[in-house]
């Protein structure tokens, strides 16, 4: 009887991951002064990376970024942190540099920490995501003009290319840089790029020039599968490939997006699962391997399991403008796209006379991401003027050698 009910425990860990963690160790509840930074700190497990973002007041309901109220996390704009070796990070939050701040309202927001870049409704349905919440009373302060005050310089560089920069919320081109006519006192500089870390600092801008180095660190490209198994000792197989790791075992530098592990024991039923890997996250799996023709009690369960993909609803103003998904073409607005396997994808969205639209926009398992960006019209050249006096003394001399004929 007692061989049994272990069995059953083990079948019942057999559909479940592994559970991970993420915390805020930042008080659950916060009074904010709008401008003033404030540090965010908390824990993670099994990742490098961890995506902060926020709802509230006049914000999408899915959320948008700490540091620009327009940026949706459904197109994939979230901080991004990096987690230490012993799970702790850290992020100081510049509230005086966030783009769009002046439609900010006063009210209480809801700041999210994830181990997975997926949006609010994502993660409240997603069993292998952990993430974590506090609360922001934010107050917005009554503004008072300026008075004249005294200007510096700032020369920025940076050893990371293609950075661009933004002060105190405002783009103010890309590294390297040199911002003049700053009014003296506390700024922040953002540094922003795909291929970084996000990275916010508190600049004491005086008069004359400084100089500041940035480096943002760079962002990782794969991710991790960890598997145990009882019993242990067989090799990971990834895609069909043997990676020659054993179980148990760690398999790294993998691309993101959809995999497919398997282990095929002698003596024991295969076993299988899908598991999407996120760039910087180790995703636990355990394998309780069974005899064939061992019994396996059926549970019913209604809950429909999450799709392996999802779609990409895609409009623009104007319509008929082409989409293309990484290095692939697919139509013109407005189109969806079905069968995305989920994960980070560039999206460019382009029409001629229009100035093209990127972003890096991230497709969540079972959920249609909508974009519908308004393309800017390019400058066009001035007209020329018809030459009207040329063509008159044109016919003017037809005319007159008709005439002599």
């Amino acid at each position: 009887m007692n061989r049994i009910i272990y069995l059953l425990f083990g079948l019942a860990l057999l559909a479940l991951p592994a559970s991970a963690d993420v915390s805020f160790s930042t008080p659950s509840s916060v009074d904010l002064t709008f401008g003033d930074p404030l540090t965010l700190t908390g824990t993670a497990d099994h990742t490098t990376v961890l995506y902060l973002f926020m709802t509230g007041p006049g914000l999408n309901s899915n959320g948008v970024s700490l540091m620009d109220r327009q940026a949706l996390v459904e197109t994939g704009n979230m901080i991004r942190v990096p987690v230490a070796p012993d799970g702790h990070w850290e992020y100081t939050w510049y509230t005086q540099g966030i783009s769009g701040k002046s439609g900010l309202s006063g009210g209480t927001y809801t700041l999210y920490a994830s181990d997975t870049p997926n949006h609010a409704q994502a993660l409240s349905r997603c069993t292998a995501c952990a993430y974590d919440t506090i609360q922001v009373a934010l107050t917005i302060p009554v503004s008072e003009p300026p008075a004249p005050v005294a200007t510096g310089t700032i020369d920025i560089r940076s050893t990371s290319p293609g950075v661009s920069v933004h002060l105190d919320g405002a783009p103010r081109g890309s590294v390297p840089v040199v911002l003049t006519g700053i009014p003296v006192g506390n700024h922040v500089l953002e540094f922003r790029s795909s291929s970084c870390y996000s990275l916010s600092i508190g600049v004491d801008v005086v008069e004359g020039t400084q100089t500041i180095h940035a480096s943002p660190l760079a962002f990782p490209k794969t991710g991790s599968i960890s598997i145990t198994s009882s019993p242990s000792g067989y090799p990971i197989i990834i895609n069909g490939a043997n990676t020659g790791i054993f179980t148990p075992g760690t398999v790294t530098g993998l691309t993101t997006g959809l995999q497919i592990v398997e282990l095929r024991p002698p003596g024991y039923n295969n076993w299988k699962r899908s598991v999407t890997v996120y760039p910087g996250k180790t995703e636990i799996l355990v394998a309780d391997l069974v005899h064939p023709g061992t019994p396996v009690p059926i549970t019913p369960d209604t809950t429909p399991l999450p799709a392996e993909t999802g779609s990409l609803r895609a409009t623009s103003i104007p319509a008929g403008a082409n989409v293309n998904v990484g290095d692939r073409y697919y139509g013109i607005t407005p189109l969806t796209i079905e069968n995305l396997e989920s994960g980070p994808y560039q999206v460019t969205i382009s029409l001629t006379g229009y100035e093209p639209w990127s972003s890096t926009v991230s497709i969540p398992r079972g959920e249609t991401v909508d974009l519908s960006p308004t393309l800017n019209a390019l400058p066009q050249p001035a007209p020329v003027p018809f030459p009207i006096f040329a063509v008159f003394a044109a016919l003017l001399t037809a005319l007159l050698v008709f005439w002599r004929r």
